[in-house]
């Protein structure tokens, strides 16, 4: 039973991360149609900033995030506008194929300039809470938290601003939206910074519970497309579903199936992947386009 506990506990604080690792890249694919396949290279640029700040100025990592958030939303603004808007409007492939381009880029750029050495991030907030024989991380219950309030404040701005409202319009029928005077260029643009700055702060919440190395971005990505699929595209309640599921599945093949680690918990994943794109294409909440049709 405690072995269970464990598990639960360890499974519901990774998908609070993956809840927030997921976020940017499903809302821009959401509302953009964009597949930013450097959505794992913008966590890594994130997590390697938060260990620059952290290892030159001895700042928290959370404390960070009020350097990481401005600095990545300019870094997105000024992305979008110079590179991704140009493809907006163009084939899935196209997107796919420069985005891909971008991700080898910046895992090589960041491999020159750090090496391939793994680096790690000292936090005040470590060691352990004990209960009975149940033992809880201090540090990734923290990033638990944070995960979930960062969430919350963007529903709350999707569903009750102005202009996430405008962003909702945007992804349920771009040209709907632009007829009642929605200016699309700039929902796009911010869309964009803002997700890219919530993704790089998914990157400083990773980086004091995991190694920080250039190529670290691959497999999130893939995770964040599995998330997708079982969300919907900017679903956001659909996200902490996913990423539970998916950090609960990571977490009980790797306690209950010996000698496989969590591999075996990342072809599960995958495999729920499958399914959901075969029986529920459209996810199991259907989406930022969903909350635009009932609202």
């Amino acid at each position: 039973m405690d072995q269970f506990t464990q598990a639960l506990i360890n499974g519901i604080m990774l998908g609070g991360f993956y809840a927030i690792m997921v976020l940017g890249f499903s809302i821009i694919w959401g509302v953009m149609g964009v597949i930013n396949l450097a959505h794992g290279e913008f966590i890594m640029a994130g997590a390697y900033t938060t260990w620059f700040l952290n290892r030159a100025y001895n700042l928290e990592p959370l404390i960070t995030l009020v350097i990481i958030i401005p600095l990545f939303f300019i870094v997105g603004y000024g992305l979008q506008r110079l590179l991704i808007n140009r493809i907006i409007d163009r084939p899935h492939l196209i997107s796919l194929l420069v985005t891909f381009g971008l991700a080898v880029i910046m895992a090589n750029a960041y491999k020159l300039a750090f090496t391939a050495t793994p680096r790690s991030v000292e936090t005040y907030f470590s060691g352990f809470w004990r209960l009975s024989n149940v033992t809880v991380p201090v540090t990734k219950s923290v990033v638990t938290i944070m995960a979930l309030l960062i969430m919350a404040t963007l529903y709350l701005f999707l569903q009750y601003t102005r202009l996430g409202k405008s962003i909702r319009a945007a992804a349920q029928n771009r040209e709907a939206a632009r007829i009642v005077g929605i200016e699309i260029g700039a929902v796009y643009a911010f869309t964009f910074a803002l997700c890219i700055a919530i993704t790089a702060a998914a990157g400083t919440l990773i980086s004091p519970i995991q190694p920080i190395f250039p190529f670290m971005g691959g497999p999130l990505t893939l995770k964040a497309f599995a998330i997708t699929a079982m969300a919907g595209l900017g679903s956001i309640p659909g996200a902490l579903f996913g990423g539970i599921v998916l950090g609960l599945i990571e977490t009980f093949v790797a306690t209950y199936v010996p000698g496989v680690g969590t591999n075996l918990g990342i072809v599960s994943s995958y495999v729920i992947l499958v399914l959901v794109l075969v029986l529920r294409p459209q996810g199991l909440f259907g989406g930022l386009k969903a909350a635009v049709e009932v609202s």
